[in-house]
């Protein structure tokens, strides 16, 4: 769909342009200046053309000010060098120039939104000429060229201030064609109550109306939309909001920057009932018993807007975002917004167009509106059908094959902020790019190729998620399973420069991993909306993790391991910033790293406090005052966001604690816990449930070569003198050595193998240490297997989906980034597209298999299954589909994994093959895991590399 015909390639093309910027010797007669900062760079646009042109040109003349000190200037006249603009019908000199074959259209011509850029001569005069398809694609192009001379779309939204530029020249060869891959391509404002709103009522756009967010908010937000080259909005619509339409200048300004206004699933035809219906003045909103005020109401809009280009929600569902009133069974749900359908329809006809059909429309099955859609709701066929996932990044339902006929078409309504069951995440932007990604192809291969809109919360911080998203719908083209990581690093090297990119693009990489395991906002296992649980307000309480200290090498060191490396990285980096970057650089990356990793230290550190208070340890009390301390390190962070970033430009905006949840409070922590009047320390063993205070020989994880190399030992202090221990006895092949904690109370002694002095299959050896005094004796077994597959060790085989040894058809494809082990595999259909793992065991018998998958949908509408076997065993079949809002829907979405589980029994120890294959369309296998232990207490499946 996307006419891309460059003669260059667009990565190598702006090489090229920065090459040109810093060559002198170039010959000039060769290219085209674009910027020059000696010289005033010439416009020549017609006074015909659309108010978005005259925007775009606005906001390109204010770029080359920041860049080269000077603003073009906009002329009457063609000089040599002049930036020629025009829409195809809307500029008389442009429309010679195609009626005499000196500049040709057909690439663009009659298409939506497309331009091209090229350069021209016309007798003795270069130009550069920016030709749109219709007025937004014009503007495109225009916008192409700051993107040119290196200004971000997020220059105002993430302070992303360009470098100053002496001289940009384009080679005369350059030509540049474009056109979006989705028609209709914006965000959704929402639960704009914490940041948004207050922030623009309050700071930049005080008002004394309460809620308010006004033309001049609304203008930025317009002017990055088509910056990123985005065309719809859905306008704020919370409660504590002022309606958009309720605000002098609102749809104006949309005008202005050509934007087109579309309302939510719940706001037919351009009401937001949450904030304009008025049940004194109207009535109840039901269309049962109060069918002509109700649509009165909706006329009243219609009549005011429906000059406007507009996307026009249809249907009808309560007053804000709940069941549509007064109606019971699902029958006569489904007969009811028939009837609204079809009247909503007449008043289109009536209000905007007699043909209904050119008027954009959107159906959105959303919640409980997909039953009545699957029980048989009519929804005429030039009515988009606008998919939505299930709030949580996982799409529930797309266009079968009679659906993908309509007229209409079809779209998806995206999140990546939400506010609701089973719990919110409204504060920082973590979901996986990659999953973003692959849902998001997936509707574009069935068709979803109208209208795609995201739902961005407060637009910060998901500046890059959005920007990704936006990327995807312009150009479908532009990302694949493959190149996610690059697609990252070359948006930070626009930021930041090539340099800094290549080493920030891992830290964000992680981020996002870590995230998916566990949002921040999720580790508090707490949840909301869980009325049956009898607690205030829905609200559970904020309890211990499933992070076990004692599995894998302690979950929870490990995960605040990984969170401290990526934190020091990010203020490793900081220091690297120019200083004209460094606000961007606090927005896009220092705080959303930084702030993961305090909420998981304030929360880690509380559930380890409260488990060693319960041994009267006293180490309990250092681990309390990390979790005030990582507390206070948030709240500092957030200060700095809104206080100190742009002398206060962004104050309000950022809220560490929407909604107020459980899981963002400084939490209770045990009493302080006093210390004994004893010497002896207490040994806690991995894999143990509890510690031990005796001398007798303590068996530990085994090593095996070379899947697990180490293990370790937490010793606590009871009393006040510091813990001190010493070797007295170890085989050649151990190591042993102390992992520091910055802790009093507590030291971890890890114990690994020297494979290199390990000189047999199999050896038994035992270390003694002293600990404050007192002889314990460690029993360590090496298993020196060293085969090249996937190992045995502490009665397990783990697996990344990435692992396996072959597949039938190749068929299946590997996604860069995605889910836990960030190399998920999406399964081909069939048993004959089946993966292959070869492991080794050194047990047998009974096992189990923990088989994690993307939890997706069967979008289809009937089943997604998979089919498991070891060596060449019955398969299993399993199916992961779950109902939307139960049990094990919530678990899934808040760890990002459907963890299934079949059981096995293995002969005999040794080489074992487990092969699995999909039995439906949307199966993605991330992790795999064969445990002889089937009660083990854990959260993550370790990465098996």
């Amino acid at each position: 769909m996307n006419c891309i015909t460059n003669v260059f390639i667009m990565k190598n093309l702006y090489l090229t342009i920065l090459l040109l910027i810093s060559c002198v010797a170039f010959s000039m007669s060769a290219t085209f200046p674009l910027l020059n900062n000696k010289k005033v760079t010439n416009i020549y646009v017609s006074e015909n053309e659309n108010k978005v042109v005259h925007t775009a040109i606005g906001m390109f003349c204010s770029d080359m000010e920041d860049v080269s000190g000077l603003s073009p200037a906009l002329s009457n006249a063609i000089v040599d060098n002049s930036i020629v603009i025009g829409t195809i019908g809307k500029n008389e000199y442009i429309d010679n120039l195609i009626g005499t074959k000196q500049l040709s259209a057909d690439k663009i011509k009659n298409q939506w939104e497309a331009f091209q850029i090229q350069i021209i001569k016309n007798g003795d005069k270069k130009q550069l000429i920016v030709l749109g398809s219709d007025s937004r694609g014009t503007a495109y192009g225009v916008l192409e060229l700051s993107r040119l001379i290196g200004v971000s779309p997020w220059k105002w939204w993430a302070d992303a201030i360009p470098d100053k530029k002496e001289a940009i020249n384009i080679p005369d060869e350059y030509f540049l064609c474009r056109q979006p891959s989705v028609q209709y391509r914006g965000i959704f404002l929402n639960d704009e109550d914490w940041g948004l709103m207050p922030w623009c009522s309050r700071n930049f756009e005080q008002s004394s109306v309460k809620g308010r967010i006004g033309s001049k908010t609304y203008g930025k937000i317009f002017e990055l939309l088509l910056r990123l080259r985005a065309n719809t909005l859905w306008p704020a619509m919370h409660e504590s909001t002022v309606p958009f339409y309720f605000v002098e200048g609102n749809k104006e300004m949309a005008d202005k920057y050509g934007i087109v206004i579309g309302t939510s699933h719940c706001e037919p035809l351009m009401r937001n009932s949450a904030g304009e219906w008025d049940a004194k003045k109207y009535g109840d909103y039901n269309y049962l018993t109060n069918k002509t005020t109700v649509c009165n109401y909706w006329s009243e809009r219609l009549e005011e807007a429906g000059t406007y280009e507009n996307f026009y929600t249809i249907g009808m569902r309560g007053v804000h975002d709940g069941k549509m009133e007064g109606v019971k069974t699902l029958d006569e749900q489904t007969s009811v917004l028939s009837q609204v359908i079809e009247d909503q329809r007449e008043l289109l006809k009536k209000y905007v167009n007699k043909d209904i059909t050119k008027i954009p429309q959107s159906f959105v099955p959303y919640k409980e509106v997909l039953s009545i859609y699957e029980n048989g709701l009519k929804v005429p066929e030039d009515i988009t059908l606008t998919w939505c996932d299930d709030n949580y990044g996982y799409i529930t339902r797309l266009s079968n094959e009679a659906e993908q006929k309509r007229s209409g078409g079809s779209g998806v309504y995206y999140h990546i902020s939400y506010w609701g069951r089973p719990h919110d995440y409204l504060w920082l932007s973590s979901t996986q790019p990659a999953r973003i990604y692959w849902q998001m192809k997936k509707a574009w291969d069935t068709g979803a190729r109208k209208l795609w809109i995201l739902n961005v919360g407060d637009i910060k911080p998901a500046e890059y998620t959005t920007e990704f998203f936006l990327d995807m719908a312009w150009d479908i083209n532009k990302i694949n399973p493959q190149n996610i990581y690059s697609n990252q690093q070359d948006w930070l090297a626009r930021e930041f420069g090539e340099d800094l990119a290549k080493e920030i693009s891992p830290l964000l990489n992680e981020y996002y991993r870590l995230a998916n395991i566990r949002k921040p906002e999720f580790m508090g296992w707490s949840r909301v909306e869980e009325y049956s649980a009898g607690v205030k307000n829905g609200r559970t309480p904020v309890i211990d993790t499933e992070f076990n200290p004692y599995a894998f090498g302690d979950e929870i060191y490990n995960r605040l391991s990984e969170y401290s490396t990526i934190s020091e990285e990010a203020l490793r980096l900081e220091k690297r910033v120019p200083q004209n970057k460094k606000a961007a650089y606090f927005q896009l990356v220092q705080y959303p790293v930084c702030a993961s990793a305090e909420m998981n230290r304030k929360l880690l550190y509380a559930q380890k406090a409260r488990l060693y208070a319960s041994y009267n340890l006293p180490v309990a009390n250092e681990y309390a005052e990390k979790s005030n301390n990582a507390y206070n390190a948030l709240t500092g962070l957030t200060y700095t966001y809104n206080h100190d970033l742009m002398n206060g430009k962004w104050n309000g905006i950022m809220d560490m604690k929407p909604r107020d949840l459980n899981v963002f409070q400084k939490l209770e922590l045990p009493d302080r816990i006093g210390f004994k009047n004893t010497e002896q320390a207490l040994i806690w063993v991995e894999n143990a449930d509890k510690p031990i205070n005796n001398g007798h020989v303590i068996k530990l994880v085994p090593f095996v070569n070379p899947s697990g190399r180490k293990t370790f030992i937490s010793v606590f202090q009871q009393g006040v003198k510091p813990i001190v221990w010493s070797i007295k006895q170890k085989p050649e092949w151990l190591n042993v050595y102390e992992e520091s904690l910055n802790l009093f109370a507590e030291k971890r002694i890890v114990f690994s193998a020297d494979w290199s002095e390990v000189k047999s299959e199999k050896a038994i050896g035992e270390c003694v240490l002293d600990i404050n005094g007192q002889a314990y004796t460690f029993e360590l077994e090496t298993n020196n297997l060293n085969k090249d597959m996937a190992t045995e060790y502490n009665k397990m085989v783990i697996l990344n989906a990435s692992d396996y040894e072959k597949e039938t058809q190749g068929l299946s494809e590997l996604i860069e980034g995605l889910g836990n082990s960030t190399q998920a595999v999406s399964l081909s259909k069939g048993e004959r597209n089946a993966l292959t793992y070869r492991i080794l065991t050194t047990s047998s018998g009974d096992a189990i298999i923990r088989t994690c998958l993307l939890p997706n949908h069967p979008v289809n509408g009937n089943d997604i299954r998979y089919a498991i076997s070891v060596d060449n065993g019955k398969p299993q079949v399993v199916s992961f589909k779950t109902e939307f809002r139960s049990e094990d829907w919530k678990k899934n979405v808040l760890r990002n994994q459907s963890v299934n589980v079949t059981y096995h029994k293995l002969d005999k120890a040794g080489e074992h093959i487990i092969t699995i294959y999909a039995l439906d369309d949307g199966v993605i296998l991330d992790q795999i895991m064969l445990d002889f232990e089937a009660d083990r207490k854990f959260y993550t499946i370790p990465l098996s590399k």
